[in-house]
């Protein structure tokens, strides 16, 4: 299984991509929150397989260290509402970008991009 970790822009327990991850086999939810001191602590203390992360609205600000800590990441899947704001200024480079709201097969499409990545390497 893939430790994986989800920071999403709110504090939803069912958010949709979390029980997307949790159906999928290959994946082991290693975390889940929303962007805090503890989601960045969590990026900074572990390593993991695959991250993924919602981004909140235009109006929020992600901080820097949390973007340092997303672009070391070998893995990152983005997702977000405001897909016209997603690489403004976060010079991010995700395996996968999903906008929201996205069904389970484009979720798929993206973990099939992370495995080959994977096993290429």
């Amino acid at each position: 299984m893939y430790r994986c970790i989800l920071i999403n822009r709110w504090w939803l327990a069912d958010s949709l991509l979390e029980k997307y991850i949790r159906r999928t086999y290959c994946l082991d939810l290693v975390w889940s929150g929303a962007y805090s001191e503890e989601a960045l602590q969590m990026l900074k203390s572990d390593e993991y397989d695959l991250v993924f992360a919602s981004l909140p609205s235009p109006d929020r600000i992600v901080t820097e260290d949390m973007l340092f800590e997303f672009r070391r990441q070998q893995s990152l899947v983005i997702t977000a509402s405001y897909p016209e704001y997603v690489f403004t200024g976060y010079d991010l480079n995700p395996i996968c970008f999903l906008k929201e709201p996205f069904p389970m097969a484009n979720f798929q499409s993206a973990i099939g991009k992370f495995q080959n990545l994977v096993s290429c390497s």
